[in-house]
């Protein structure tokens, strides 16, 4: 398997166990004192989110031929993106998870009111989400126009097929998002993520062919964008 197809997998599979624990007993668990959290979002927050940024750097270290490509006032430039990207994201997720168990456990959830609900609302809904969307698309532009600079030409007709399945697997993350939150932030962040995917990928000099990892974000984005239209709006 390519190593960007190792990686990609690694994506899915971290999107399957996000899947998989907020099924799980961890859900049920409170922590003391205070009831401060649940280990659902201790675990998402130490360990799952942590795993799911750690795969990008590892992109950025395939895409950027073994950061290579970094040594360069752009690259550095790029680089600097990424990890603002990466930190805003993580940043985002922190304060959706802490403010949503707090909306969800103190607050009437139907009902919006007060000083402190309200804030948890906000905080869970908008803002965290907000500079969660903004982190992903930061990190993401890097890595597209690295990809422009390192084009992969060893991929094959199994390679897409692989690549494929898990831009799929992941489209499913985005259509949960944007098609069933409650606002429509994760929409906007679909619908702007996809100009600006497709946009970089029509403008780059290189066949489509060699720009593996952009065709991936774009199959991602497409499909997760126009499944969640239909649903929004059928």
């Amino acid at each position: 398997m390519k190593r960007l197809n190792l990686l990609l997998t690694l994506t899915s599979l971290t999107v399957l166990l996000v899947t998989v624990e907020r099924f799980s007993p961890t859900t049920k668990i409170i922590l003391q004192p205070y009831s401060f959290l649940r280990l659902h979002e201790v675990v998402q927050m130490l360990v799952i989110i942590l795993l799911s940024l750690l795969i990008p750097f590892f992109i950025l270290k395939h895409l950027s031929n073994n950061f290579e490509s970094l040594k360069t006032k752009r690259g550095t430039m790029l680089a600097a993106l990424f990890i603002i990207g990466i930190y805003l994201n993580a940043t985002g997720n922190g304060v959706h998870e802490v403010a949503s168990f707090l909306f969800n456990n103190f607050c009437d959830t139907k009902v919006v009111a007060g000083g402190f609900c309200g804030s948890a609302f906000f905080n869970d809904y908008y803002f965290g989400n907000i500079v969660y969307f903004i982190g992903a698309i930061l990190f993401t532009v890097p890595l597209i126009l690295f990809e422009r600079s390192n084009p992969e030409k060893s991929f094959r007709r199994n390679d897409w097929i692989v690549l494929e399945i898990n831009a799929i697997v992941y489209a499913l993350t985005i259509f949960a998002y944007a098609g069933f939150d409650r606002v429509l932030v994760g929409l906007w962040y679909s619908i702007i993520a996809t100009i600006i995917i497709l946009f970089l990928l029509f403008t780059s000099k290189q066949k489509f062919k060699y720009l593996p990892f952009t065709v991936y974000s774009a199959i991602v984005y497409i499909l997760g964008t126009a499944a969640s239209l239909l649903v929004r709006f059928h």
